[in-house]
């Protein structure tokens, strides 16, 4: 039973017995914490996967779409730009959140995620869970060029994420963690 306060409360029955009396059927109840950012991280998640497909056309960084999710982050489009981090923007704004428009470029939020800062926190790859972004670095020149939400934990060396802007199209990827430079949980 979920209450509207993020607490998901399970009945537990207690079953005591004292001085040879039996205490049956009192029903008590214990709150299990949930964090209501992991349903936000998790509907960023959803909106992203239904994207897969989604492309630009040519190489151009460009679609109504794309366009749609840069001016989405309050930039004027033409021209059109690298585009991982407005597809990151999109899905959590989607899920409620209101990133900062920085996330047009990974290098700029690596800083935010390092500082704390803009609703991003640096977390160990080791702690990553659905909805976390991790950046990579695919180019000499910045700490970070790319962005990707996490679809889940790492496992075995190994990520799924969710990608815009990944051979000019939204893409379900399986990465090494070895290639990831720095991951960061959204705070709201």
């Amino acid at each position: 039973m979920r209450h509207h306060w993020g607490v998901r409360r399970r009945p537990v029955a207690l079953f005591a017995t004292a001085a040879g009396c039996t205490l049956l059927g009192v029903l008590v109840t214990t709150g299990e914490a949930t964090d209501s950012r992991t349903s936000v991280r998790e509907d960023a998640v959803s909106w992203a996967i239904a994207q897969d497909g989604t492309t630009e056309r040519g190489e151009t960084n460009c679609s109504p779409k794309i366009d749609r999710w840069q001016r989405g982050m309050g930039l004027n489009v033409p021209p059109c730009r690298v585009w991982c981090g407005a597809f990151v923007h999109q899905a959590y704004k989607r899920a409620g959140i209101n990133l900062s428009s920085r996330l047009i470029d990974p290098d700029r939020s690596y800083d935010d995620a390092i500082a704390g800062r803009r609703h991003l926190r640096q977390i160990p790859v080791s702690s990553v869970r659905t909805g976390d972004i991790v950046f990579y670095k695919f180019r000499n020149g910045v700490r970070a060029s790319h962005l990707a939400l996490a679809r889940g934990k790492p496992s075995n060396g190994k990520l799924d994420t969710v990608e815009g802007n990944t051979s000019n199209a939204v893409r379900l990827e399986t990465r090494g963690t070895q290639y990831i430079v720095l991951a960061a949980r959204v705070m709201t």
